[in-house]
């Protein structure tokens, strides 16, 4: 028994409920981390659309997680996640455009992986009061593509394990974006999910209350600028 499960996630609504400090999952906290852990495993998966974007992305969120385990004393976690930042940095030269090494399935797997597993270790125990969204917002990118996928691809009746070419990449190529334009404007938006996810550990409730509305906010309103729930009927056998 490893021992890796979500038990536990701090209340935001602590404030007003002085006796619950922690929501407790109990039975429901070994479903709850298989579907976490299968879905950002399948997500860094579903994001390797294009040289260095799933390694980069990658590279990010376990910076930030990194950073976040540090800053909640989770020392196993924090080296983890630098082993992981390290490998990925040491391979991401030889991946980016134009890419001379690929990871393939089973590395992105792996990626997502131990980042799914690394975030259950350190920043889900945290005591800040929106503990919940550190690990999402870390790893916030992968998370917003394949959330969008999975309500295009119901909306248009296909099965989750058809393949479209409606993820964020996709969209960027067709805004006339190049390939390293693409990469790296998604790099950068991962970088501004991993600061915000940081920022939760320390700022007040107010403050943070703030930063989540902005960033669903923006999120949203960049899902209705890509158009990321419209289906693409010209690409049916497109690769995920």
């Amino acid at each position: 028994h490893s021992g890796v499960r979500i038990e536990a996630v701090s209340n935001p609504l602590s404030f007003i409920f002085k006796d619950s400090q922690y929501i407790q999952f109990g039975i429901l906290e070994y479903p709850i981390t298989l579907i976490w852990i299968v879905g950002v495993t399948n997500a860094i998966n579903l994001v390797d659309g294009l040289d260095g974007l799933a390694a980069g992305i990658s590279t990010i969120s376990a910076a930030t997680l990194l950073v976040a385990a540090l800053s909640t004393g989770q020392y196993f976690a924090a080296a983890l996640a630098a082993i992981v930042a390290g490998s990925t940095i040491g391979f991401l030269p030889y991946n980016f455009n134009p890419a001379k090494t690929f990871m393939g399935d089973t590395g992105a797997l792996f990626l997502g992986y131990m980042l799914s597993v690394i975030s259950v270790m350190g920043v889900l125990k945290s005591a800040a009061v929106f503990s919940i969204l550190i690990p999402i917002f870390a790893i916030g990118l992968p998370i917003y593509d394949t959330f969008f996928a999975m309500v295009r691809r119901t909306i248009s009746g296909k099965s989750m394990m058809e393949a479209d070419k409606g993820h964020l990449h996709h969209k960027l190529l067709d805004a006339g974006m190049s390939q390293r334009q693409a990469v790296l404007t998604l790099y950068s938006i991962s970088a501004v999910l991993g600061f915000s996810a940081v920022a939760l550990i320390e700022v007040t409730f107010k403050v943070a209350l703030i930063l989540v509305f902005a960033v669903f906010l923006l999120a949203s309103m960049g899902a209705r600028y890509l158009n990321l729930i419209e289906t693409d009927r010209r690409s049916k056998k497109a690769d995920l």
